[in-house]
This record gives structure tokens, sequence and C-alpha cells, in this order.
């Protein structure tokens, strides 16, 4: 630590590092990692990282050995939602989108996505879902929360809202249920799908495990409990790492 605080503080006043004074940083920002892409255009420039522990920290940190500024590494937010609508049955069917991008292209999840700023969670999970599905939604209860490598995700159920009375089958139908409000593909998207509980695609369909987690969750528990204006403890687990991962020796525990 004495080495980390003897370095940091020889920090020049007239460094050329992108991120120092006369770049980017200034004293106690955090900027993002990102930032140092800038200096593709001046190599002359780019950051001089080492691995040490910062005063006052806990944990080793790349540190800027020219200009002091600390790239903290933390885990994304990831916000989504399993979108609802309950037919004129009664029955509950899931909007589920099948992939168009890596990782898991051609499988079926549910809308999600990393949070941006100047959002609350419910919102990323809302927009998230009118990107990738087309759909509006408003979202309810908090559903699960997943711990994972480098992400945490929060997942909430939603209600899809439509127009329903303007979906009603003709007048003196026999059949009473409505159709499916509309949705479109995003451009990550490859098809959109409404599904009852019998009719979830088989596992080895799914993108990620986290997507069967939250299916089970909410069909054996979250989805009876919210019709019935039911409070729930929100499901939780916890999938780590463990191995080494240098030595491509990875492997991953689940704690539910």
């Amino acid at each position: 630590r004495a080495r980390a605080a003897s370095e940091m503080h020889a920090v020049s006043s007239n460094v050329k590092c992108v991120l120092g004074p006369t770049g980017a940083f200034r004293a106690g920002r955090r900027l993002p990692r990102r930032a140092a892409t800038v200096v593709r255009d001046a190599p002359d420039a780019a950051p001089n990282f080492v691995k040490m522990v910062p005063e006052g920290d806990e944990r080793e940190r790349d540190v800027c050995r020219d200009c002091g500024f600390i790239d903290y590494r933390n885990p994304k937010v990831v916000v989504g939602c399993l979108p609802c609508w309950t037919d004129g049955s009664g029955a509950t069917r899931v909007l589920l989108c099948r992939r168009g991008i890596e990782p898991r292209v051609g499988k079926w999840g549910f809308p999600q996505g990393f949070m941006e700023l100047g959002e609350s969670t419910r919102d990323g999970a809302a927009r998230e879902t009118a990107e990738e599905a087309g759909a509006t939604v408003v979202p309810g209860p908090l559903l699960a929360v997943y711990n994972l490598p480098g992400q945490v995700q929060l997942l909430y159920l939603a209600r899809v809202v439509a127009d329903d009375e303007a979906r009603r089958k003709p007048e003196g139908s026999m059949d009473l249920d409505l159709d499916p409000p509309p949705v479109r593909c995003g451009i990550e998207t490859l098809e959109t799908k409404f599904f009852k509980w019998d009719e979830l695609p088989e596992e080895e369909e799914l993108a990620f495990p986290t997507v069967a987690w939250a299916l089970d969750f909410a069909k054996n528990v979250a989805d009876e409990k919210w019709r019935a204006n039911e409070p729930f403890v929100p499901q939780q687990r916890t999938k780590l790492f463990f191995g080494a991962p240098a030595d491509g020796d990875v492997g991953f525990m689940d704690e539910a």
C-alpha cells in the first residue's frame, strides 16, 4: 500500500495521459473503462495501467501510473420482465422472444438488457420490452433477483397493456377469448410469441438457465399469487465461477 500511495502521489501536472489533468480525468471522478479507447489516435497519451491497491481501498485495481486514474470494474445491472396477458378464458399467456443475436441466437427468452443511465429498473424493463418485443407493459411486482458473474439481473412480472375491447370476437361468437395484443420483433429478435403455461418451449430451447428459473417460478408460484393480489417473496439465485479462468478450467456453482 505504501508503494501504491507513493506512485499515485507522483502524478505530474504535465503528463500526456488522455485520462490525466490535461485530458478527461479529474480527481474524484470515476470514468467508464471505455474512456481509454479515445487514445486510438493518440498512442503517446495511452494510460499506463498497473495492478495496485489504491490508497483507502481494499482491493487491487488497475491504476494509471501517469495520472492516477483508477479503472473500477463493477457488475452490470440487467433489467427485464416476463410480460403476461390474460385471455378471455382467464388463462395467462407469457410473451417470449426468440433471440436474433449471439449469444444463444435462435433460443427463447424474455425481454431484458442492460440498464441505462437516468432510468429506474422498472423503466428499463419496460423499455427493453418495447424494444425487443414491440409490446407496451406496466411492470408489476419484482419476480426474481439473479446474481451472476459480472452482472445482477432484476426481473419483474408485467402486464401487457392493450385495448382488449377492440379485439373481442364478433358479437354472437361462441369463442369469447380475446386475440393476443399485437407485438412485433425488434432488431435483436427473430420471433415473438405468446405462450400458455403448458405450451412453453422445452428447456433446451431456452436461451439461458435464468429463463428456465424465472418461467418455473412464475408458473408455479408468482403468477397465482399475483392474480390473487397476494404478496410473494421474489426468487433469489446466485451463479458463481469456480476453478481457474486463466487456465480454462471454469465451471459454475448454483446457489438457490
